[in-house]
């Protein structure tokens, strides 16, 4: 006789199956989601490789193609949106945050099953990362053009490839049509700089027009009242002067708060915003030598000497290096400051370097030369 046994698990046995296969899934299950998620990133950054070398690939083909063929234009050599870079490679589920590619810049950004991945050391890892710092090329103050030096400027290296005394032509427009020179006349910026209501004109990067590019009168009449500020002078190298520059330079030229002296008619310096400006006493001869002068220009004590005369030595007993010319001669320039003394004097360089005054009649409606500045940023 055969006995059928109907045994069943007992409820003790069937707990500790549950427990068993618990502890079980508690441990594989980490390594599962692990593995998915490194399936994740590996997918991420194969399929972002794949866009890099798609955009490496695209723009070499397209370089070679430019060199063959003068007519061809090429894009690669400023930023690419998604839709240049969608023609190039299947992008697949990666979607393109930021994209660049220049001949000194490869730089990629995506988005790939909801992970960031960046571009580093020609390789994609995961992260939002920086977007590394363009290198700027620096031939010399002569060769680059206004942009390249306004980055240099602005990445605050200028001293790694100019120097003081640097010299650049600029070409002017309209009825100052010709070449100028202009050099670079400073670089330094002291502390004293940002000290509040101090002059900017001769803090960073400062260029001066070497010579004079036309003459002109400070006022129409002999007054000083208002300062440079209000002076026809200002005016006229801030307008039409200044339009007569080119559009790349304007772009790279910055405002400049300019402090100047006042006249006996009025009682407190004056501030403006300029794009062009002319200097003032101090900042070509400085405080050094006998001649007390320059003592009457009210703004001495808000401005500093430009490194370029400091470092030619100029002063009030060694002016030879104030020196301009008009058309090839030497000839007197007007500065900002007027003569605190007098209600109709600005004073002005004369053609051997000296400072003037209104002790020989140099009012405000002679006619000197303009050679202005401008600061970089």
């Amino acid at each position: 006789m055969k006995v059928i046994s109907n045994k069943a698990f007992t409820l003790i046995e069937l707990l500790a199956v549950i427990i068993i296969l618990a502890v079980v899934a508690l441990i594989a299950t980490p390594i599962v989601l692990d593995v998915i998620e490194d399936s994740k990133l590996s997918v991420g950054k194969s399929e972002a490789n794949i866009v890099y070398n798609g955009i490496v690939n695209y723009c070499l083909n397209e370089e070679m193609e430019a060199q063959l063929n003068n007519n061809y234009k090429k894009i690669c050599t400023s930023e690419l949106d998604k839709d240049d870079v969608s023609n190039m490679v299947n992008l697949g589920s990666a979607e393109i945050l930021e994209i660049e590619y220049t001949t000194k810049l490869t730089w990629l950004k995506i988005k790939s099953n909801g992970n960031i991945y960046s571009l580093k050391d020609n390789k994609m890892v995961e992260g939002d990362l920086t977007k590394p710092e363009l290198p700027i090329e620096s031939k010399s103050f002569a060769e680059d053009s206004w942009e390249t030096i306004s980055a240099i400027v602005k990445s605050g290296k200028a001293k790694d490839h100019y120097n003081v005394g640097d010299e650049k032509e600029v070409a002017l427009t309209g009825a100052y049509a010709g070449n100028y020179t202009v050099r670079i006349s400073n670089m330094s910026t002291p502390e004293e700089c940002g000290t509040k209501g101090f002059s900017q004109t001769a803090c960073g990067f400062v260029v001066e027009f070497v010579d004079i590019i036309t003459m002109y009168n400070m006022n129409s009449t002999s007054t000083n009242i208002g300062g440079w500020p209000a002076s026809d002078m200002s005016s006229f190298v801030n307008n039409n002067i200044y339009n007569a520059l080119s559009i790349d330079l304007k772009s790279a030229i910055i405002d400049t708060s300019s402090v100047s002296g006042h006249g006996n008619d009025d009682s407190a310096n004056f501030l403006s915003k300029d794009k062009l400006y002319l200097f003032s006493t101090k900042e070509v001869w400085g405080k050094e030598g006998k001649n007390n002068n320059v003592n009457y220009d009210s703004a001495e004590a808000e401005t500093r000497q430009l490194d370029y005369y400091k470092n030619k030595g100029v002063t009030t007993d060694n002016y030879s290096g104030a020196i301009k010319k008009y058309q090839d001669s030497a000839s007197n320039w007007w500065l900002r400051s007027s003569d605190s003394r007098y209600t109709n004097v600005f004073y002005n360089v004369t053609s051997n370097g000296i400072f003037d005054g209104p002790w020989i009649s140099e009012n405000a409606s002679r006619t000197y030369g303009v050679a202005p500045a401008f600061r970089i940023g």
